[in-house]
């Protein structure tokens, strides 16, 4: 009698679910590589972020949109009279006070046994901010570099350069850096980004599921709406998509009656959507249309510039127009597109975007995407035109951000559709503008995405600099804490490594080795994009006709060794850096840096200098103001009158065996006086205060014997002050 096999049984679920990870294996991971660097990162808030968590705690905590409460958190905000009060209002769109309501106060909720067991306030209100963060912000941009990928897969069947040109708008453009901050221009992005998928789909398919279309469009109709009440300038990029829509429902072959069903889901979505900033006008002002920035064009505003043609948007001619344009897109500090080279160091902004311009010729040249083609060029076209007529400075045209013009961000995620056509025909230029691209990005990610001015080239005076100093997370606004507290030991903003204590040489390196395991791992899936799995998807979604089919054959094995290398080069230069300079550190003075003008409180950091010698002008130690105190002992070798010289920008006072040689304490201009003092051979104690109120400075520490020429003190006749130092500072 033959024996039965019994096969163990597999729910039908578990099928489907392996299933749906083989398929999307490129896209879960691409997901999660990106989340999780987003997540790394915790910025703290300014102004800008202030103001509109100021608004999300009035909601959920005073079921109120006035945030009278808490307005001290932020000088973003309107004064509207109503009622015989004054009601105070965030100065901006309300879209981001509203999405975060729901993850603002489930974490309130969840911390609050934190709270009540003994967890400080102010940790507990950036912990919420931190999580609130996490799940609005850096969350739907995750989910929108999917949505772009899976556009570029289907028009392209290329599933390896899809990948990394989602990457490179996501990691090497200023959406990395807005994508770990609580401003409302990376939440459009991602809000238009999906919505686009979903329009986009429709010309994938010749039969579809009429139901699934009719949700699919009525959630591209309402995230169209919602991302103008989080953003009013995204009306441009909105209404723009609004035609694009139009013309697929024109030519979309279905019968009249389904097309009005489904094109009026779309309607109804995006009046529930834009509905939601009537309904808060109506609330806060009594008008159903208002614009905060109206409370701004008094002529008794703080901010006069709004006062000037509309919200202080006005045409200036043709020269005004060119010499915006070419200074918020390709000259430093702001240009989006910058790239120059010293010697033998590159610096950027975000030059991976140069290879977009073929690719819209491309695109319009490709009679099956001439139209997203058109529509993209209509974006840009459109932001480039509302940047240059806002205003009559970079400070204008950036945002008072000076890393890119942020009020551009809304458009980048369009433009992965003609970098991938730049990209694939110019690979060779690519993949260098996207190392250089993402790892500038990366800096201004980890040290300071509000990069503060002036700086000449934040790239070279400030961002390479404090990285190879190990001077990241640099941000030490507090957040509903009138005394300005701290998390770590100089900021309130953290990498994850920071707020564990790791220092500040070895905080990339976490996140350096999370990008080498994930990235081979999307590498290695990518390269896989043609597999029986992936190909039966394509059978079931077939891209439409005359799309991209690539033929390329690409060596992950290859890519795995560059990224390897590119990633350890990240991690190790601070180290590098650190050991190169702490050679001499025998030699020098002992310099104490403090956050403060007055050298008072725990300094924030302490190290050798080989000498006093430093211009400021384009770079400085630590946000102003600040100061600094170097103590140790001056080598005197041959007796004499040695007369000191201090040039200072902005104050500073030289002491030697206890006596003032040189006072230079009125400040603030940049001055130079001498000082004479008589010295024996041997060791003298040597102290040198220097403070600084407003961005950067200089300091420079001469002498002369009689007879002698004037030159910097150098490192060898100077000893550095033997000091225990803080366990805080000696991790840094």
């Amino acid at each position: 009698m033959a024996r039965k096999i019994t096969r163990p049984k597999v729910s039908l679920w578990k099928i489907r679910v392996k299933r749906w990870i083989r398929i999307h294996r490129v896209e879960s991971l691409l997901f999660v590589l990106l989340w999780a660097t987003y997540g790394y990162f915790y910025q703290s808030t300014q102004d800008n972020e202030a103001a509109r968590l100021d608004q999300t705690r009035a909601i959920v905590q005073d079921h109120a949109l006035l945030i009278n409460k808490y307005w001290w958190n932020s000088a973003d905000v309107i004064h509207y009279p109503k009622d015989g009060s004054d009601h105070i209002y965030p100065a901006k769109a309300p879209g981001m006070s509203l999405l975060a309501v729901v993850p603002y106060g489930f974490f309130l909720a969840v911390l609050a046994p934190f709270r009540t067991a003994g967890l400080p306030e102010w940790v507990y209100w950036h912990l919420v901010t931190y999580l609130t963060v996490v799940f609005t912000v850096s969350l739907l941009s995750a989910l929108a570099a999917v949505a772009t990928y899976r556009v570029l897969k289907r028009i392209t069947t290329d599933s390896y350069l899809s990948a990394l040109v989602v990457l490179a708008i996501w990691l090497g453009t200023i959406a990395f850096p807005f994508s770990t901050v609580f401003f409302s221009h990376q939440l459009t992005a991602a809000l238009l980004a999906i919505a686009f998928y979903f329009l986009l789909k429709v010309r994938w398919k010749e039969a579809v599921s009429f139901r699934r279309v009719t949700i699919e469009w009525f959630v591209a109709g309402f995230l169209m709406g919602f991302s103008v009440t989080a953003e009013y300038p995204t009306a441009i990029l909105a209404g723009l998509l609004f035609i694009y829509a139009l013309w697929i429902a024109y030519n979309w072959k279905l019968p009249p009656n389904r097309k009005a069903i489904i094109v009026t889901a779309w309607i109804l979505g995006g009046l529930l959507g834009g509905g939601a900033l009537i309904a808060y006008n109506l609330a806060a002002f009594g008008r159903p249309f208002y614009v905060a920035y109206e409370a701004l064009a008094r002529p008794d505003s703080p901010f006069p510039g709004h006062s000037h043609g509309w919200l202080g948007f006005q045409w200036l001619g043709l020269k005004h127009f060119f010499h915006a344009v070419a200074s918020f897109m390709i000259y430093p500090p702001v240009g989006l597109l910058y790239i120059g080279v010293q010697g033998w160091r590159v610096y950027a902004c975000n030059p991976v975007l140069w290879l977009t311009l073929p690719g819209l010729v491309i695109m319009i040249w490709k009679r099956e995407w001439r139209a997203e083609g058109l529509l993209i060029v209509a974006m840009a076209v459109a932001y480039i035109l509302f940047i240059a007529s806002y205003g009559t400075s970079i400070y204008d045209w950036a945002g008072a951000s000076y890393l890119g013009p942020r009020h551009i961000i809304p458009l980048l995620p369009f433009l992965a559709l003609p970098l991938y056509f730049g990209a694939r025909q110019l690979r060779f230029v690519f993949y260098p503008l996207l190392a250089i691209s993402v790892f500038y990005m990366l800096l201004a990610t980890a040290i300071e995405p509000r990069v503060p001015t002036p700086f000449e080239v934040p790239a070279r005076d400030f961002l390479l600099p404090d990285y190879l100093r190990g001077k990241l997370a640099q941000n030490p606004r507090s957040m509903f804490d009138a005394e300005h507290r701290i998390l770590t030991r100089d900021s309130t903003a953290f990498n994850l490594a920071k707020l564990a204590g790791v220092p500040g040489r070895y905080q990339l390196t976490p996140l350096m080795l999370w990008w080498l395991i994930a990235g081979v791992a999307v590498i290695g899936a990518a390269s896989r994009g043609k597999n029986a799995v992936e190909q039966q998807d394509m059978d079931i979604e077939r891209p439409p006709l005359g799309a991209e089919i690539d033929r390329t054959t690409y060596a992950p094995k290859t890519a795995a060794v560059l990224l390897a290398l590119f990633v350890g080069a990240i991690a190790l230069a601070p180290v590098v850096h650190y050991a190169a300079t702490s050679v001499n550190r025998d030699r020098g003075l002992l310099g104490k840096y403090y956050r403060n003008a007055n050298w008072s409180g725990e300094p924030v950091d302490v190290q050798v200098d080989p000498a006093i010698n430093f211009d400021w002008s384009k770079s400085w130690p630590l946000p102003a103001p600040f100061s600094v105190e170097w103590t140790g002992k001056l080598k005197v070798e041959q007796p004499g009158d040695y007369t000191f010289a201090l040039i200072v920008d902005d104050g500073a006072l030289l002491e030697i065996d206890g006596k003032v040689v040189v006072d230079l304490s009125n400040g603030p201009i940049l001055q130079e006086r001498n000082g004479t003092i008589n010295l024996s051979s041997g060791l003298h104690p040597i102290r040198v205060r220097y403070f600084n109120t407003l961005f950067g400075g200089s300091i420079k520490l001469s002498w002369s014997l009689t007879g002698r020429p004037k030159e910097i003190v150098p490192s060898e006749s100077l000893l550095p002050e033997s000091l225990p130092i803080p366990k805080a500072i000696e991790s840094h």
